[in-house]
């Protein structure tokens, strides 16, 4: 939702900041060796002001072949952690200090992604979807840490830049087809060319799989084209991407089902996510005088996302009246095994738990029908109750959204001290239609042989239907100063003002009860940062940072206790959410010289009023959103590197507490322990191991021949709905991936990669269902209530690069 189309981070280039001359007091600002950093204007530079940044070339990003942005982020970036929910390589969680970048809804967004300057988050849910960014067409991908109120919305952990290649970066075509196991099929033309007063590049890429779950296939094809002309001094780009993809991630199982039937089962399906984007940027920097420059932004985006999902029921059969049978929404579980026969039309039912229940319309109430007003299903159709075992869920969100930001560049003496002055504003608005609805259907579960799909029927539940439109409307005021105070030392002092607005308008019903909303938020972020350069080779650097994001309108549909929505589909009337403010104090140590580098980073970052979602089903979509009082993420890191003409090693240490640090109560209805957990505070927060090790070795054999290892462990985390750290969690893993590249010649070169070389079996993820709703009668003993998300096996793909 939150667009800022363009946020500030500003950091300076203090590496070679003993390189300006001791008369940097003059009035001469030309000795300024400081630079603003925004996302339209980005460095890879790691020496900054307000916190700390991490960097992957093209070359780096594009080295083997790698299903995904988020695992290139994983393997190579310290601190970041990938949940795989839904088993699908577009689809996993991505944290980074315990924030997260998800294409879920339901989860709590915390990182702001960035392409070309504009905002990337999808405008409904703040959420972020990994097929749309075209991996071969990136030229850098920046991940930028910290409270970084420049930045804009949902920068609570940090924000992920990412810049296209064009014409001036890229020349000459370059042809990559890989394969691997599965039925992985990846082909990727890009061509640029560079005529010095302009530039144009264009990339197609498709790829392809069956997955290594069952029934799961995917498919993503990207195109994306750019223009770029120079004018003397001043330079204009224009960017268009088109992505269609397919994407099947059948989620978590049982823990118990893989004994029987092997981690690539699923527990229901399909689980179907589509997208068709369209996206276009103009960007322009104009030099105004040899001390000021002006950048430009324009975007238009339009996304269409449509959600299929299959899932056992809530609903069994009851008496509308007498000898009429119907389906209501009945909490004992024991009522999804009724059977009604023609026998039941006549017994004489009591109140025992046992029997077919009448509805009351209050407690127990019947299903309304759309287009069969008043009627009861064994008046439409012939099939029984109890064999409407499933639900075909859908739900489709048309998200188009445009905006603008206007940036001033300065540098200047004042006073004698030389300053880099940015000042910008940025207007963003996304019209947004949702619409979804829940039929009832049969889920095919008769034999272990049966696939457990559901297959609908053209009956629709009423209640469930979602109509919605939605208008967000965002305004940011932002500046930043970074002041040489003297040639070791600049301090960064940044602000930024955001004024939203979320209107909600219920297609359905009007007043009380209804989808209606007004929310108005606005909110002052400040930052300051210092750094010092120690020596030639070491530097100190602290900063005190604060951001924010209001709740999305998928957040404010949902947020109803008494009436808990099912995502990513039913939304509810709600009460209001208040926004989610993040401070945070990040301090690091830096020591670098030709061939080894090392740093200490430490941060502290507590959130007010964090959105967490309250699970209230038997599945985990269902439930609403709530704000807690306060969570924590503090934690330390470790990094260091090493290399010569032939070696490369590097290894981080991560360990993050993420806890909760105001009581609540957690709900969570599946937990083992009973529903209704008391949290306390200092609880770590589920699904977040404390500790991560990343470990990389890379050995260049002659010119043409590099060989790599990278080894990734975490260690345990907690399930999802374990919020008061009662029960066992997720045991932690090791991992080993192996890649190479042979270039043949200067053409041609091939790669290949392991990924999970040993073939370990571990899991990322863990929550809490009912297995037995389903598989009780395949499987009588499956009745653990622990879900997984186990990590895919071994898989090799092999490539082969041609350059014309």
């Amino acid at each position: 939702m939150k667009y800022s189309v363009v946020a500030l981070a500003i950091f300076s280039a203090l590496s070679h900041a003993n390189a300006t001359d001791s008369d940097a007091s003059s009035n001469n600002t030309e000795v300024i060796s400081i630079i603003g950093n925004t996302p339209l204007q980005q460095t890879t530079d790691t020496a900054q002001l307000i916190g700390q940044t991490q960097t992957l070339t093209s070359k780096e990003l594009g080295l083997t072949p790698t299903r995904s942005l988020a695992e290139i982020l994983r393997s190579q970036f310290t601190s970041v952690n990938i949940n795989h929910v839904q088993n699908n390589p577009f689809q996993p969680d991505v944290q980074y200090r315990g924030f997260t970048a998800s294409p879920l809804l339901g989860l709590p967004q915390g990182v702001s992604v960035y392409l070309n300057g504009t905002r990337f988050n999808e405008p409904f849910g703040d959420t972020v979807n990994w097929d749309l960014i075209p991996l071969e067409a990136l030229d850098n991908a920046v991940l930028f840490s910290t409270s970084n109120p420049v930045f804009g919305q949902n920068t609570l952990g940090g924000a992920l830049g990412l810049n296209t290649k064009t014409g001036y970066t890229f020349t000459g075509t370059q042809l990559d087809a890989s394969l691997g196991e599965h039925g992985r099929k990846e082909l990727t033309v890009q061509s640029g060319i560079d005529q010095n007063d302009w530039a144009a590049y264009v990339l197609a890429s498709h790829y392809e799989e069956d997955g290594w779950r069952d029934y799961s296939p995917s498919d993503v094809t990207q195109v994306l084209g750019s223009l770029s002309k120079k004018i003397g001094q001043h330079q204009i780009d224009f960017t268009y991407l088109n992505v269609t993809s397919e994407l099947l991630g059948n989620g978590a199982i049982p823990i118990d089902l893989q004994e029987f039937a092997g981690a690539g089962a699923v527990y229901t399906h399909p689980d179907k996510t589509s997208n068709d984007l369209d996206f276009a940027a103009l960007n322009g920097t104009f030099v105004l005088s040899d001390d000021t420059t002006l950048q430009t932004n324009l975007f238009l985006r339009k996304n269409t996302t449509n959600s299929i999902n299959g899932d056992d029921s809530d609903f069994g059969p009851c008496f509308l009246r007498e000898n009429v049978i119907t389906l209501c929404e009945l909490d004992d579980d024991d009522d999804d095994e009724q059977s009604p026969t023609n026998d039941d039309l006549f017994l004489d039912h009591d109140d025992d738990d046992d029997d077919i229940p009448f509805a009351d319309g209050d407690e127990i109430e019947a299903v309304e029908f759309i287009g069969y007003d008043g009627l009861a299903l064994s008046e439409i159709t012939a099939i029984a109750a109890d064999e409407l075992d499933g639900t075909y869920n859908t739900g489709k969100s048309q998200n188009e959204s445009y905006g603008t930001t206007l940036q001033l560049n300065h540098r200047v003496n004042l006073a004698g001290l030389n300053h880099a002055l940015v000042i910008g504003l940025t207007y963003q608005k996304a019209d947004i239609t949702y619409a979804s609805d829940s039929a009832f259907g049969i889920l095919e579960n008769d034999t272990a042989e049966d696939s457990r799909t559901v297959i609908p029927l053209n009956l629709l539940n009423a209640e469930a239907r979602v109509r919605l439109d939605v208008t967000s409307t965002h305004k940011s005021l932002y500046f930043s100063d970074i002041i040489e105070v003297s040639p070791q030392l600049s301090m960064n002092v940044a602000a930024r003002f955001n004024q939203d607005h979320v209107l909600m308008n219920d297609l359905l019903e009007d007043g009380e009860g209804s989808l209606d909303g007004d929310h108005r938020f606005s909110q002052f972020n400040p930052a300051i940062g210092i750094n010092y350069q120690l020596s030639d080779t070491s530097e100190f650097n602290i900063s005190v940072a604060q951001s924010s994001r209001v709740p999305s309108p998928a957040e404010l549909s949902c947020a109803d206790e008494n009436d808990p929505c099912r995502l990513p589909n039913g939304f509810v009337a709600d009460p209001p959410l208040d926004q989610v403010v993040t401070h945070t104090i990040e301090a690091a140590f830096k020591y670098s010289t030709i061939n080894f580098s090392n740093s200490v980073t430490l941060f502290h970052s507590v959130s007010t009023d964090d959105i967490i979602f309250q699970q209230a089903g038997s599945t985990s979509s269902r439930g609403y959103f709530v704000n807690i009082d306060k969570t924590q993420r503090q934690g330390i890191e470790l990094l260091a590197d090493w290399q010569n003409t032939q070696w490369y090693v590097s290894g981080s240490y991560t360990h993050l507490n993420a806890t909760f640090e105001a009581p609540f109560v957690s709900f969570s209805p599946m937990n083992p322990m009973g529903p209704n957990r008391q949290v306390s505070p200092g609880d770590t927060i589920p699904g977040q191991p404390a500790q991560q090790l990343k470990a990389q070795l890379e050995y260049k054999g002659m010119d043409n021949m590099l060989f790599g290892a990278e080894l990734l462990a975490a260690s345990s985390q907690y399930y999802r709905g374990d919020e008061a750290n009662e029960n066992a969690q997720i045991s932690g893993y090791g991992l080993l991936n192996l890649y190479g590249v042979y270039e043949i010649n200067e053409h041609t070169s091939l790669s290949f990669r392991i990924d999970n070389a040993l073939d370990k079996s571990f899991y990322t993820f863990g929550t809490y269902g009912e297995a037995d709703e389903v598989l009780e009668d395949i499987y009588p003993e499956i009745d653990d209530p622990e879900f997984i998300g186990p990590a895919h096996p071994r898989m090799i793909s092999v490539g082969v690069t041609y350059q014309f």
